[in-house]
């Protein structure tokens, strides 16, 4: 059965979002295991923090018992979680993340290097 070209775009975009998550590890510097289970399983809740190195930058991704957040060498990150169970950062108001540690690694990216401000609409804590 033929494939038409929004088929072929799709597929081809999907194999190369896989191959890009499943580099982030190797790159990133990360442990293999744990990102690997946390891209297995990316619905499930784990009570632990996350912290792990991105392109040279600290991320922090705190748990709700700890207040929640996600930090950016130590700096506040403003995450809004929506009903979909979809994120979406201060630094990338046009991209919905599907976990706040990709919001996170995408808001490093947007950074290129600068150091994340403070933000400007307040002392807003969004529980994760």
């Amino acid at each position: 059965m033929p494939m038409n070209r929004r088929e072929m775009v799709t597929a081809t975009t999907g194999a190369a979002l896989v191959a890009a998550a499943a580099a982030v590890p190797l790159l990133s510097g990360g442990d293999g295991e744990k990102a690997a289970e946390a891209a297995a399983a990316p619905g499930k809740a784990t009570a632990q923090e996350h912290t792990e190195r991105y392109l040279g930058r600290s991320i922090r991704v705190a748990t709700p018992a700890e207040g929640g957040g996600v930090f950016i060498d130590g700096r506040p990150l403003h995450i809004m979680k929506f009903a979909d169970d979809a994120y979406l950062s201060s630094m990338c108001h046009y991209e919905m993340a599907p976990t706040p540690l990709h919001a996170a690694r995408r808001a490093v990216e947007e950074l290129r290097g600068a150091a994340l401000q403070p933000s400007t609409h307040g002392t807003h804590v969004t529980h994760l």
